[in-house]
């Protein structure tokens, strides 16, 4: 099996901070213990003003004061408007040892098409730290679904991932297949999935290597009968 190239996120940053944003048509907005990627190491009080407007495309604002921020050494979550450009081009190899496709069925029994090859662009949706790191609607309401790849980390080997009501907006929006560190293959999750019609790849590794934008996913069957078993890596172009 081919080895990973590129570069591992690991050292990421992002920024835990409190703010008061005023805007100069009257009115302000307090933020608490929020948190965005940044694109370096490190990040003046100016420069995050400024990352905040572009983030929540506010408008008429007159001001920005921090009041508490902590850099933080965290994989990015895919903070809108607050990246640089990258250069390179990185394959990451996801395939573990409990990698596993789920192929909706069509009439007959077939697998469809989408068996065959996989080459999508992903939504990345990172649930480390969370609590119950289960992706529901709200989880997933932030993203672009439509044609994508939506691909859930949990930091974790076991347990669901997905609840029922995402899986709905998944098939609402048009994604076009799931993807998972959880090595969850037949819970609730794999049920809704199977019915909505849409693929599951499950117990991948290495998610944390990846970028929080800028992916595309790509998946290929090994030869044989048995269409669980697949190679799947991600890519990510010179500029993301």
């Amino acid at each position: 099996m081919a080895m990973a190239t590129g570069t591992n996120n690991s050292g990421e940053r992002r920024v835990d901070f409190d703010a008061e944003v005023v805007f100069s048509n009257g009115g302000a907005l307090q933020m608490q213990g929020f948190r965005l990627d940044i694109p370096g190491d490190d990040i003046t009080d100016g420069e995050l003003g400024e990352l905040i407007v572009r983030h929540l495309g506010l408008l008429m604002v007159g001001s920005v004061k921090i009041t508490r921020r902590e850099l933080l050494r965290e994989p990015h979550k895919g903070s809108r408007n607050t990246g640089s450009a990258g250069s390179g081009r990185t394959t990451t190899d996801l395939t573990g040892p409990a990698t596993r496709a789920a192929w909706p069925t069509g009439p007959g029994g077939a697998a469809p098409g989408l068996a065959r090859l996989v080459d999508l662009p992903v939504v990345l949706v990172r649930l480390l730290g969370a609590g119950a790191p289960v992706a529901d609607r709200l989880a997933l309401a932030p993203f672009d679904l439509a044609g994508h790849a939506v691909v859930v980390q949990t930091g974790r080997a076991a347990g669901p991932y997905l609840t029922e009501d995402a899986v709905a907006l998944l098939a609402e929006q048009g994604a076009l297949l799931v993807a998972t560190d959880s090595r969850e293959g037949n819970g609730p999750a794999a049920t809704a999935l199977a019915a909505a019609g849409l693929p599951a790849l499950t117990g991948l590794t290495g998610l944390e290597a990846l970028p929080a934008t800028g992916v595309r996913l790509h998946a290929v069957p090994f030869p044989g009968q048995d269409t669980a078993l697949i190679r799947v890596y991600g890519v990510t172009d010179d500029h993301h």
